[in-house]
């Protein structure tokens, strides 16, 4: 999980300069229906030296308030201010400081998430530049104010170890949260539940995975200790004895939970209640001490967790070399894994010759708990899951059984060769969630992926979930850039934003929006249903790594950053016909 430090001291620097070509759709079969040219009009910043500017990064992405009858952009600033601005003129409305302890600084980085006219927020306090607690509070969004119904909640959690002979504590100083709160309701609630989670800054050991379950009616009743209603841990060891101490090459502890997207809601099968999809970042995967790192977990309310693997079949359970069989028996957990009849998995530098691939995903810092994975519903009406894995593959998965594995389709190649090194290696090739659309009732995927070296090809792929032979496939459908092109070893070298879909036109045709991060930023309005570039917008900054495009209507805001300068703003754009 080295990204997510890395992340945060890389968050004022600047990509490359892009070049702007076009693009001609690889689908031959692609529906050739009359194309409508769009555009887009910049609402602001007009004026890059008058318009709201800050001096700090924004990490986390931007919200929409439309609570009060006009649209109002949150800003959630990485100082632990809260900045909003109008959502049509980007003036400054108003801002506020999160409860800090005195003497000490904050940071804000993971997205907060809104309740009605509350928004709640996840923020880390540091002394001397040292986490010293992690804190929860509501803001009324009305009242312009911390509502004291919820008194700041400071985050603590122990849990028993792997052996039975200790506990294992949630340690501030090593903790660090990126990932997107969550909320779902409950009933017979008023507020319902709010789920934060947890991986590390720069991977020093040791370290885990945590995610919290936070009772909002508790809390608001004052009651504190039940406020905080459940805690999962990925690894419970309670040491951990590595020589390496900064990452998780020796596969031992670890199990960050810090994807940007945060881990996924979605309902049961009998919608009366939801489940947990959590991404899980690199470390040790070992059945019988209960260590889940760099799989997928399907969590249950109340953050009940049984991976239900066949105990005959896994009994002999081995971490560098774990047995298909026992994998694909786990009801409630993936372990990623190639095809039997794959073996070649080996980055150019050779630091994965002498190793399996589960060990070379630990060694290469390749884990799955960069991207959070989609449901997606077939004709049928099965349900399967799409989950990048971070070394530029997707896996297509049964939703209802995580150990079975329909399909693995490597999108990009490994990065790097032997006269081009990988400039970042622990960045992988894909940090995202996918975005999901319906052509004509079959579900669409559509994943960015990025390149740091100057010799691969990357861009967004998308890929239909088809029937072959009764079971679900990945098909390719379309790629952008053209991967013949000299564009696609130019553009998207960095980790380019999460991807959205809206729609646009009579027909309402679903179009993904994207921006490729770079000196300017690229703003890229795609559409799903044959690949065709409708909007290639540059920015007046450079956008900004992992945050998400913010839609509404027919207009567009992102976070993004001034070049030369550090600062960040917020940009806005109007999606217009050209002839207006």
């Amino acid at each position: 999980m080295r990204f997510s430090a890395r992340l945060f001291l890389l968050s004022f620097a600047m990509a490359a300069g892009l070049l702007l070509v076009s693009y001609s759709a690889i689908n031959s079969s692609a529906q050739s229906t009359q194309q409508k040219d769009y555009k887009l009009m910049r609402l602001f910043p007009v004026d890059a030296q008058s318009s709201v500017t800050f001096d700090e990064s924004v990490i986390a992405n931007p919200l929409l308030d439309l609570s009060q009858g006009r649209p109002l952009v949150i800003v959630p600033r990485s100082n632990g201010v809260i900045t909003t601005l109008d959502g049509e003129t980007g003036n400054q409305e108003w801002q506020i400081n999160v409860p800090v302890p005195k003497g000490q600084e904050t940071q804000l980085i993971s997205t907060p998430v809104k309740i009605a006219n509350k928004l709640v927020i996840l923020y880390q306090c540091l002394e001397k530049g040292v986490r010293t607690s992690h804190r929860m509070a509501v803001l009324d969004l009305a009242q312009k104010k911390f509502d004291e119904a919820f008194p700041v909640l400071e985050l603590s959690a122990e849990r028993p170890s792997a052996d039975g002979g200790s506990t294992v504590k949630f340690n501030p100083p090593t903790a660090f949260s990126h990932s997107a709160l969550k909320h779902t309701w409950k009933v017979g609630t008023e507020w319902g539940l709010v789920y934060a989670a947890f991986g590390n800054a720069g991977d020093t050991q040791p370290f885990h995975g945590w995610l919290f379950e936070i009772d909002m009616d508790a809390w608001k009743q004052h009651d504190i200790k039940r406020a905080i209603s459940n805690v999962l841990l990925t690894t419970p060891e309670s040491e951990c004895p590595v020589t390496i101490e900064s990452g998780t090459q020796e596969m031992i502890c670890g199990g960050g939970i810090w994807t940007p997207a945060g881990p996924q809601l979605y309902p049961t099968a009998d919608d009366k209640s939801v489940e947990l999809f959590v991404p899980v970042g690199n470390g040790q995967v070992d059945l019988a001490r209960h260590d889940y790192a760099n799989t997928l977990m399907r969590v249950q309310p109340g953050l009940k967790f049984d991976p239900e693997c066949d105990d005959n079949l896994c009994k002999n359970f081995n971490p560098s070399q774990p047995d298909y069989a026992c994998m694909s028996s786990c009801k409630n957990l993936f372990i990623p894994r190639l095809p039997e009849e794959i073996i070649f998995f080996k980055p150019a530098n050779g630091e994965c010759d002498n190793k399996s691939f589960w060990e070379c995903l630990a060694w290469m810092d390749y884990d799955l708990g960069a991207s959070a994975p989609v449901k997606a519903t077939l004709k049928s009406g099965h349900n399967v899951l799409v989950q990048p894995g971070k070394e530029g593959a997707v896996y297509l998965l049964d939703a209802d059984h995580l150990g079975t594995q329909y399909d693995r389709v490597q999108l990009v190649d490994l990065c790097g060769t032997a006269s081009d090194p990988c400039r970042a290696g622990w960045m992988g090739m894909t940090v995202t969630q996918p975005a999901l659309a319906y052509i004509n009732e079959e579900p669409v995927i559509v994943i960015p992926t990025f390149m740091p070296d100057k010799t691969h090809p990357a861009g967004l792929f998308a890929l239909k979930v088809v029937l072959e032979g009764g079971k679900p496939k990945l098909k390719r459908f379309w790629q952008f850039p053209d991967p013949a092109s000299s564009a696609a070893i130019k553009k998207f070298r960095s980790h380019p934003s999460l991807p959205v879909i809206s729609t646009l036109g009579d027909n309402n045709d679903a179009i993904v929006w994207t921006v490729d991060i770079g000196n300017p930023g690229t703003l890229y309005g795609i559409r799903v249903k044959d690949g065709a570039v409708l909007v290639g917008q540059p920015l007046m900054g450079t956008g900004r790594q992992l945050s998400a495009p913010l839609i509404e209507g027919n207009t567009i805001y992102l976070a993004s950053t001034l070049a030369g300068t550090g600062k960040a703003m917020v940009e806005a754009y109007r999606i217009v016909m050209k002839d207006q």
